[in-house]
C-alpha cells in the first residue's frame, strides 16, 4: 500500500494516538485494579508497620479542622486515620473497585458526613474546597516507579491544596547497594536443575529488573548503600532522569545485583522504609540482576549507570554495570 505524504501524516497520528492511550488509558486502568483485589488490600491492611506509621504521622500533621485529601485511598483506611487525628473532612480519592468496599466502611463506621468519597483519577477530580493535608500511600518498591505518585501529587499540589499544604510522605530517598545472595535474585536460580539446561529460562526470569522479597532473608552488601533521588514531595515535578553511581567493595564476592529501596520521612519525627536489612512490611525490594555476576574484591569499583526512562508512571529501567578491579 502507497501513501501520500498526507496519508503518511495521518497514519503517523493515529500510531501517537494508539501509544497515548495503551501508556496512559490501558495502563492507568490496569494499575488501578491491580490493587483492588482484597488480598492485596488485606496484605496492606494487615502491615502493621505501615498503618502504625501513617496513623502516628497523621496524628502529628492534621490540625482540629483541617481538610484533608486522601489520594488512592483504598478501603479508606487513612481517610478514617486522618478523622481521628482531628480533620473536619477527608476528600476520599479512590477509582479502582475497591471504592465499592470503601463506601460501604464509611457507613458501617459512621462517617458518612466527614468522609466523600470520589471515584474518579485524581487528576480529574474538582473539589468544591482547597485542602490543607494530603495523604497518599501510593508508593512502590523503589518510590516513584510504579504508581504515577509524583505526577499525581504535583497535579494535587498545584489544584487541590492550599498553599501552605502539608503533604504525606514529605521526602523520600531511594537507595541501591550491590549484593550477593543465595536466597534471592540470580543466586537462587542456578543455570542448571535437575541435570537439566535451565539458562534459557532463568535469563527471562531476570531479563529485566523486578521485585524480589529481601527482607529477612540473608545477602551480603557488597558496598555501602549509594542514593539514587531525594524525593520532596512538597517540590519535585517530574520522576527522576539518568544517574551514575559508584560503588567501592567492601566484601569479597560475587555481584548478583543491586537492590534497591525507599527510605521516607512521613512527618517530621515518623520514618517508613522498605529497606532490605529491616524487619518485612509489604513492599517488596527492587532488583538490578547482574547475570554473568562477576566475582568482586575489596577495593575494587563498581559503577552502575541507571535511567528509569518513566514513561505514563512506569518506570522501563535501562542499566549498565561497569568493574574496575583494585589490582589491575
Amino acid at each position: 500500500m502507497i501513501f501520500g505524504r498526507r496519508g503518511l501524516a495521518a497514519l503517523h497520528r493515529v500510531q501517537d494516538v494508539r501509544a497515548w492511550l495503551r501508556l496512559h488509558l490501558l495502563n492507568q486502568l490496569w494499575k488501578s485494579q491491580e490493587f483492588s483485589a482484597p488480598e492485596a488490600q488485606e496484605e496492606m491492611l494487615l502491615d502493621k508497620i505501615r498503618c502504625t506509621a501513617y496513623r502516628e504521622a497523621l496524628r502529628r500533621t492534621v490540625k482540629p479542622g483541617d481538610i484533608v485529601v486522601d489520594l488512592g485511598a483504598g478501603t479508606g483506611l487513612l481517610s478514617f486515620f486522618a478523622i481521628e487525628a482531628g480533620a473536619r473532612h477527608v476528600y476520599a480519592i479512590e477509582m479502582s473497585s475497591i471504592a465499592d468496599v470503601a463506601a460501604k466502611l464509611i457507613e458501617a463506621n459512621g462517617r458518612q458526613g466527614q468522609i466523600t468519597l470520589l471515584r474518579e483519577h485524581s487528576t480529574r477530580v474538582r473539589l468544591p474546597e482547597l485542602c490543607d493535608v494530603l495523604v497518599t500511600d501510593t508508593l512502590s518498591s523503589f518510590c516513584f516507579d510504579h504508581e504515577n505518585i509524583l505526577a499525581v501529587v504535583a497535579d494535587a499540589r498545584q489544584r487541590l491544596l492550599k498553599r501552605q499544604a502539608r503533604i504525606i510522605p514529605e521526602v523520600c530517598d531511594t537507595l541501591l547497594v550491590p549484593f550477593s545472595s543465595d536466597e534471592f535474585g540470580p543466586g537462587l536460580l542456578p543455570s542448571h536443575l535437575y541435570g537439566l539446561d535451565y539458562r534459557s529460562f532463568r535469563d527471562r526470569r531476570f531479563a529485566t529488573a523486578g521485585a524480589v522479597a529481601a527482607a529477612g532473608k540473608r545477602f551480603t552488601s557488597l558496598g555501602s548503600p549509594q542514593l539514587f533521588a531525594r524525593l520532596n514531595f512538597n517540590e519535585i515535578t517530574k520522576p527522576p532522569g539518568p544517574a551514575t553511581l559508584t560503588f567501592q567493595v567492601c566484601a569479597k564476592g560475587r555481584l548478583d545485583g543491586f537492590l534497591g529501596w525507599f527510605d521516607c520521612r512521613l512527618s517530621e519525627g515518623v520514618a517508613l522504609s522498605n529497606a532490605p536489612h529491616l524487619a518485612p512490611n509489604h513492599w517488596l525490594q527492587l532488583c538490578f540482576p547482574v547475570m554473568d555476576q562477576p566475582r568482586v574484591f575489596p577495593g575494587d569499583t563498581i559503577t552502575l549507570h541507571l535511567d528509569p526512562h518513566v514513561t505514563a508512571g512506569e518506570a522501563q529501567w535501562q542499566y549498565r554495570v561497569n568493574l574496575s578491579s583494585a589490582s589491575a
